[in-house]
Formats: structure tokens, C-alpha cells, sequence
């Protein structure tokens, strides 16, 4: 009887430890580059594909590449210098979601550094909106959602086993915008935000909205204006800036 009563306060404990939390997570872990941040204004991939063994070499450390997508990929990881030898693997499958990174359950019990962390892909849509599928979005683009991911990534190296419990709970609720708001402006610290800009007016504009309109507050996901005034309030996108 004992036995059961203490699972049972367990229990509740740790979901009202869970809920109370959520606050936490729109407030913790905002890393920013330690290095100087690196901006490119757009990656061309006739331009990159160059460069493909030299990033490899460097940025493909314990990295299981998306088939198709290794180049975009690498560039996105060249700006999280964090997660060199952190191990992340990129799986491509019809999973319904247009991109997800998650750590992988099986290794969440063992310290940041020794995890393995996920990030999907999907592959397939159905109904429409395939505009959404990586495939179909422009490289400058695919390098800014994919980058968006790997902010994810680099955020869950500061996040404990019940850290991640709690994001989980997040996604469960309103809490989930500002979450993914937080995940866009790390995206930009981090020397991504033209590409996440592009990827950003590039969604809005294949779906018949004015990729310029007045930002909503309430949305999951920073809108171009958004993100270009982040840009223009960071120092090392100035040099970019004056191409507009």
C-alpha cells in the first residue's frame, strides 16, 4: 500500500511539476552563437556544391545526412559550431509533419552531449499544400527551415530529461507559439535569418498571401517583417541589409 502511495504522489508530483513549468520554456536555454555569427545573404547551390567536401568534412561529424538534402544541410549546421560532434540523424519519411526535431527517446535519459537528436522530414503530403514539403521550396530556403530545425537542436543541449518533458507538455498548448517564436530569433542569432526570411515569403506568397502584410502576433512562426527588423537590430547583418 505504502509502495503504491508514493508512485502515486510521484506522479502527481511530476505533472504538476510538468504544468507549472511550461512558463519555463519560453524563457530558458537562449544560446546565441559563440562565434562570430557568419551571414550570407543567399546560398546559390551551384555556388556551394564546391564546397561539399570541405563542409563535409567539417560539419559531418556523427551526422546521418538527408538524402537529397546533404548540401543544404551542411550549410545550415556550419552555423551551429555547438553541434559538430553532436549526433543528429536526418530521416526522410512520410510522417505528415513538413519538419520536426526531437531528441531520440531511447538516448534522453543520457547527459546533452551524449544524446542522439532527430530531425524529420517529410516526404509526402496528401490534400494539398505541398508547397510545405521541402522538395518543392527553393535552396536559400531549404536552408533556412532546416537551420530552424537545428535551432531546436541546439537548444535541447541545455535542456535536462525532465527540460524535455516539460517541451513536450508545451507543444500541448499556447505555450507552443512562443516557443516556436524563440526557436525563429535563434534561428536569426545564429546567422540564418535570410534564409528563414526567404523560406518565410517564399510559404506566404505560394499560398496567395501578401508575404508583407502586418504581422500577426499570435502566429507559431515569425513573419518576414519580423524577421527583417531582427536582421536590421543585428550588427552582423549590415553589410546584407544595404542589397535591399
Amino acid at each position: 500500500m505504502t509502495g503504491k502511495l508514493t508512485v502515486s504522489v510521484l506522479t502527481l508530483f511530476t505533472a504538476a511539476w510538468l504544468i507549472s513549468g511550461n512558463d519555463r520554456v519560453i524563457q530558458g536555454a537562449e544560446r546565441t552563437s559563440p562565434l562570430p555569427v557568419k551571414v550570407v545573404r543567399e546560398y546559390r547551390e551551384q555556388d556551394q556544391r564546391q564546397r561539399y567536401q570541405e563542409l563535409l568534412a567539417e560539419f559531418g561529424q556523427n551526422k546521418e545526412l538527408p538524402a537529397g538534402y546533404e548540401l543544404q544541410t551542411l550549410l545550415a549546421l556550419s552555423h551551429y559550431p555547438e553541434l559538430k560532434e553532436t549526433r543528429i540523424r536526418f530521416v526522410v519519411d512520410d510522417v505528415d509533419i513538413p519538419l520536426s526535431s526531437r531528441p531520440h527517446w531511447a538516448t534522453m535519459l543520457r547527459s546533452a552531449g551524449k544524446r542522439t537528436y532527430l530531425v524529420v522530414i517529410d516526404s509526402q503530403r496528401e490534400g494539398g499544400r505541398e508547397e510545405l514539403l521541402l522538395k518543392k521550396q527553393p535552396f536559400n530556403a531549404q536552408a533556412g527551415i532546416i537551420g530552424h530545425e537545428l535551432a531546436h537542436t541546439v537548444y535541447y543541449l541545455d535542456r535536462s530529461f525532465f527540460g524535455i518533458l516539460n517541451d513536450a507538455v508545451c507543444q500541448l498548448s499556447d505555450c507552443r507559439i512562443n516557443f516556436e517564436r524563440r526557436t525563429d530569433q535563434r534561428t536569426v542569432a545564429y546567422g540564418l535569418g535570410w534564409q528563414r526570411y526567404d523560406h518565410s515569403v517564399f510559404l506566404r506568397s505560394s499560398f496567395g498571401r501578401d508575404p508583407f502584410a502586418e504581422p500577426n502576433p499570435g502566429s507559431a512562426y515569425l513573419a518576414p517583417l519580423e524577421l527583417l527588423s531582427l536582421m536590421e537590430a543585428n550588427p552582423a547583418y549590415q553589410a546584407t541589409l544595404v542589397q535591399l
